[in-house]
């Protein structure tokens, strides 16, 4: 599937927010060719690490089953030992190193105005450190302060929505602290919010049907109505592939789907990047950007 112009360009313009998530950090090895975990095998290793009531651990492994990812996580955070979380997410998302990927580079080399992630590594900032520089972007998590010059300013924004493994006492995990989020930090919330609002946004390597973007997506509203959809990009054998119909009524995006040989299949997945990549050139060739 191809790249609509109309994308293009909105990127090659700067009002295009690339929404990365745990799919995209999945692209990466580090030096023992080990990826970073996906939300499920955190939960499943949180869950046996730090939850001490069997009882309790059986009901989390049966929410992980059925893809009750926020419930789960629920759990852990309030029964789960707490130091032992925080060494935990620590150690598999900030001391653990994974190389930046092709496809990370990829991204940073399109050059997007402003990042949100709700990973916890740092390995977008990586690749932005090794491509561009360190005082290329100007990174945020839940304080604010500065980010509206940054918008104004040439330098890349990164938003860190759910927090930093290195802060990893502060991370969003469950259902209650993205409420805790909302409420605590209601400027950040409305900020993002605005920005959502008034740019289109492109999703890589999430889940559309996950809780954690549902939730997000429900309070953040994107363009009902207008003719100017949001994207993401998602595989063919994807749950969101099989909805995609309804992911366009209900939230305004529109899927730029990928091949797969299986729903673990993401070969694909670096290919279309690049040709992302290529198309947002084209455009600013074609209009002098």
């Amino acid at each position: 599937m191809s790249w609509p112009e109309s994308l293009a360009r909105e990127i090659a313009e700067n009002r295009c927010i690339f929404h990365l998530g745990s799919g995209l950090s999945c692209q990466s090895v580090d030096e023992n060719q080990e990826r970073p975990l996906s939300w499920s095998n955190l939960l499943t290793d949180l869950n046996d690490r730090v939850v001490s009531d069997s009882g309790l651990r059986l009901l989390v492994s049966e929410f992980i089953s059925e893809k009750k990812f926020l419930d789960a996580a629920e759990i852990i955070r309030t029964h789960g030992h707490q130091a032992d979380f925080y060494s935990i997410i620590t150690e598999c998302f900030f001391t653990k190193r994974y190389i930046p990927s092709s496809s990370h580079n990829i991204i940073v080399e399109v050059s997007p105005k402003i990042i949100v992630t709700t990973n916890y590594d740092s390995i977008i900032e990586d690749a932005m450190i090794e491509i561009s520089g360190r005082n290329s972007f100007h990174s945020f998590e839940y304080n604010t302060d500065g980010l509206i010059d940054a918008i104004r300013s040439p330098a890349t924004i990164l938003l860190k929505f759910h927090g930093c493994a290195q802060h990893s006492r502060n991370i969003i995990l469950s259902r209650s602290d993205y409420f805790k989020l909302r409420d605590e930090h209601n400027v950040t919330f409305e900020i993002v919010t605005s920005l959502y609002k008034i740019n289109t946004v492109l999703f890589i390597g999430c889940g559309i049907e996950d809780p954690d973007i549902n939730l997000i997506l429900e309070n953040i509203r994107l363009r009902i109505g207008t003719s100017s959809p949001s994207y993401a990009l998602v595989g063919s054998l994807s749950y969101a592939a099989k909805i995609k119909e309804s992911i366009k009524k209900q939230y305004n995006i529109e899927l730029i789907i990928y091949e797969q040989a299986d729903p673990h299949d993401h070969s694909k997945f670096e290919e279309i990047l690049s040709s992302l990549k290529d198309k947002v050139e084209e455009v600013k060739a074609k209009y002098g950007i």
